[in-house]
């Protein structure tokens, strides 16, 4: 199975892209699309007003996003050399780990702010690449800006960006204000936006009332707690594979993006246990998929994890429909 994933032809972007259909299907079964509330990002509230009468519309505008998003995961790690170069194992860990509860494939922000995270990753392992990076700072702000509309906790993503640089060796201040200077320019501009067409007030009381409320919820089921416990015992497994690694295809920079990687878990499982439904803050799976991806495309003898992918698969599926007949875990 995982030699079959680490190459990147017709045939396996069409089994990732069946994958991500199994494990929707129960969502475009059951007709329901997750609604968060009022009090939410501007992005997001635009698009659930457009489309709240149909689950299915809403449902198929975030898988779309969802594919996009599982093929520029994959292009994040190969372009950067963290797997090998025509690889799909990015993908499928995507796949698997974006789908670990039964409540994870539905209109959640994160999901839409998705893309825009992957690409400000993607350009913060390339300003070391060039000689002039402060353009490349500059997009890294405008990416963060833009997922913070449809998703506020992306909003700390500011922080793993100036510790990021650190560990890449930016470490001017000039450096460290220039993508919070672009992160603030559009957010000037929604917040102009927003005061000519009336929302002014509902924007403020919307930012005010999520960081009002931050707090840390433990309110899982089961089965989350045992899926959460299963794939951090992978992580751990995979991150120390990775920091291991001497594999001198992944090039001389290779612990410092792995380094970046680090911090980015860090703070994302933070957010797991922030304020909203704990699911719905999924960016630490996202972070699993990653350390998992690298760790697999490194091993040369696939036995047992072709084994740990047939089972995660399998337990991953079972969440997935078992609720369509009354079983929940």
């Amino acid at each position: 199975m995982l030699k079959f994933f680490k190459h990147s032809y017709l045939s396996q972007h069409i089994v990732v892209i069946v994958m991500a259909i199994i494990l929707w299907l129960p969502t475009f079964i059951t007709k329901s699309a997750f609604f968060i509330g009022d009090d939410n990002t501007p992005l997001y509230n635009i698009i659930i007003s457009l489309f709240d009468f149909s689950p299915f519309i809403i449902n198929t505008i975030v898988f779309a996003i969802f594919v996009i998003s599982l093929f520029l995961f994959n292009s994040v790690l190969s372009a950067n050399r963290l797997v090998n170069k025509y690889s799909t194992v990015g993908s499928y860990t995507f796949v698997l780990m974006m789908c670990v509860s039964s409540n994870m494939p539905a209109c959640y922000p994160f999901i839409l702010a998705c893309p825009f995270i992957l690409m400000a990753m993607h350009t913060l392992f390339l300003i070391y690449q060039t000689e002039n990076p402060e353009n490349y700072m500059m997009n890294i702000g405008y990416f963060i800006a833009v997922a913070s509309l449809f998703y506020y906790p992306s909003i700390f993503l500011m922080l793993w960006v100036f510790v990021s640089f650190l560990i890449l060796g930016f470490r001017k201040l000039r450096y460290i204000l220039i993508p919070f200077v672009a992160f603030m320019i559009v957010n000037a501009i929604v917040i102009g936006v927003a005061f000519l067409f009336g929302n002014y007030d509902n924007l403020i009381e919307s930012y005010s009332s999520f960081f009002n409320n931050i707090t840390l919820s433990f309110d899982m089921t089961v089965g989350n707690v045992f899926m959460l416990i299963l794939t951090t015992f992978l992580f751990i497994i995979s991150l120390i594979k990775v920091l291991g690694s001497r594999n001198s295809d992944y090039g001389s920079n290779f612990k410092k993006r792995v380094g970046v990687g680090i911090v980015m878990t860090v703070l994302s499982a933070l957010v797991l246990f922030m304020h909203g439904p704990l699911m719905g803050n999924i960016m630490i799976f996202m972070m699993y998929a990653f350390f998992y991806a690298i760790a697999l495309s490194d091993m040369k003898k696939s036995k047992i994890a072709d084994i740990v992918m047939i089972v995660m698969t399998v337990i991953i599926l079972a969440n997935q429909y078992l609720p369509l007949f009354g079983i929940t875990i």
